[in-house]
């Protein structure tokens, strides 16, 4: 998974089993935004419902598929095989399944997520110096 998000958004990975309770533990905590102040704001997001989706893979060199994800962001998809992918969105917000808009951006800027925090890749331009790469300032 290749993730298209702002920079202020974190990444919490955890099994789709324990999705709702990771949210009730961490609203208003970790999680960020908009769950300030914790279970109130939960209360008045809703429910959560969730969407198993298959997505047939293209291998790793290039994306097979984008989840996009309304005014968050999106997820390019890849990999040999057959994808099974749960999406939890709070009712009402929606998601759709496109093709991929940048299949090949995964070798070119990504973060490879190490479970504390993401680390950018650092490469060099012709010139030998160093890019910056996406999200650096």
């Amino acid at each position: 998974f290749t993730f298209f998000v702002s920079n202020d958004v974190k990444l919490h990975p955890t099994d789709s089993s324990k999705a709702d309770e990771f949210i009730a533990k961490h609203a208003g905590k970790i999680l960020s935004p908009p769950l300030e102040p914790g279970p109130e704001r939960m209360e008045q997001i809703g429910e959560f419902e969730y969407h198993d989706i298959e997505i047939e893979g293209d291998g790793w060199k290039e994306a097979a598929a984008d989840i996009s994800l309304r005014g968050l962001g999106w997820v390019a998809v890849t990999g040999p095989g057959t994808a099974r992918v749960r999406v939890g969105v709070p009712k009402g917000i929606g998601f759709s399944v496109r093709p991929p808009l940048m299949p090949f951006d995964i070798w070119e800027a990504t973060a490879k997520y190490t479970g504390g925090r993401a680390v950018r890749k650092s490469t060099k331009t012709k010139a030998g110096k160093r890019n910056k790469g996406v999200g650096r300032r």
